[in-house]
């Protein structure tokens, strides 16, 4: 049996990249310094969810920001929109299209380097000391908790994680089935075009280390219609941590519970954190997150 890893991690994905030998070369779908017309409908909707989120004090630095829109990959009708800042980047959406037409929000964060950042993996593929540069590097998007880097070389296939950018204990046949088990109605769980913040709560970041109920307590009972009791403990300040095993086990991802914010539309993303510095915070639907994993006290 595989050791288990514990992993701070969430996901999403970006483009199609490949090595040479010469060094790392990335070569996106569109070029990201250069949108063009087919993308401005993405990027008018994008504004409008930043506009909405600016006027809260965890999103002052999207205020008067710029956008740059970068399709997710070929087929997915995905997007990936950075929020930037004097060509700083302050935070990030995922944008998906919906097949009746318009969009929907995926997820979003206040990090400077979201999934699927060239510089995260930059690191990772030299932390894996291959022997012989890679042939190919792809990105692998299958929902905001799995998203990760194939790197291929002759003879052998890695996974990266593709927000830490650490190696993933895990070979193909692990990614297909975690990647077969698709969250129903997922589509349901993120807002639409016109949706309008009702609330935004933010907690103080803390070590989701410092405590580990995961081992040795009961998660809190929750389901996707009634989780009620989950917010009524974050807005007393409670802190809380969001675990979820994947890959059969090999992998326990971990994060603290900082935070959430809900939509007139209903959804109610919640806002995960990996580090301690309030830098980095992603912003996941909670119906996903009870489908997927547990919350606990």
């Amino acid at each position: 049996m595989r050791k288990k890893f514990i992993k701070l991690t969430a996901a999403c994905v970006l483009t199609a990249l490949v090595l040479y030998s010469g060094g790392l070369q990335s070569q996106p779908a569109v070029a990201l310094s250069n949108p063009t017309a087919i993308y401005e409908p993405v990027q008018q909707q994008a504004e409008q969810w930043v506009a909405e989120l600016a006027s809260q004090p965890s999103f002052q630095a999207w205020k008067q920001a710029s956008l740059v829109v970068s399709p997710i990959g070929p087929g997915t009708h995905s997007w990936l929109v950075l929020v930037k800042q004097n060509k700083l980047t302050v935070g990030y959406l995922i944008v998906h299209a919906v097949e009746s037409g318009g969009y929907q929000l995926g997820e979003y964060g206040t990090s400077s380097r979201p999934p699927f950042d060239e510089g995260t993996l930059s690191k990772s593929v030299l932390q894996l000391e291959l022997l012989q540069p890679a042939s190919t590097i792809e990105a692998l998007y299958v929902n905001p908790l799995l998203a990760a880097w194939k790197v291929a070389s002759e003879q052998e296939t890695y996974y990266t994680d593709a927000a830490s950018g650490e190696g993933l204990p895990i070979q193909e046949n692990d990614w297909l089935a975690a990647e077969s088990i698709m969250p129903a109605n997922l589509g349901h769980m993120q807002i639409g075009a016109k949706a309008t913040l009702l609330k935004h709560v933010s907690l103080p970041s803390f070590n989701a280390y410092d405590k580990l109920p995961w081992l040795t307590n009961l998660p809190i009972a929750l389901s996707a219609t009634a989780y009620s009791s989950l917010f009524t403990k974050i807005n007393n300040k409670e802190q809380l941590r969001y675990t979820a095993e994947l890959f059969e086990g090999q992998m326990l991802y971990v994060w603290s519970v900082v935070g959430y914010n809900k939509w007139d539309s209903g959804q109610i993303y919640v806002a995960l954190e990996a580090g301690e510095d309030g830098s980095d915070r992603r912003y996941i639907p909670v119906s996903l997150l009870i489908e997927l994993g547990h919350f606990y006290r």
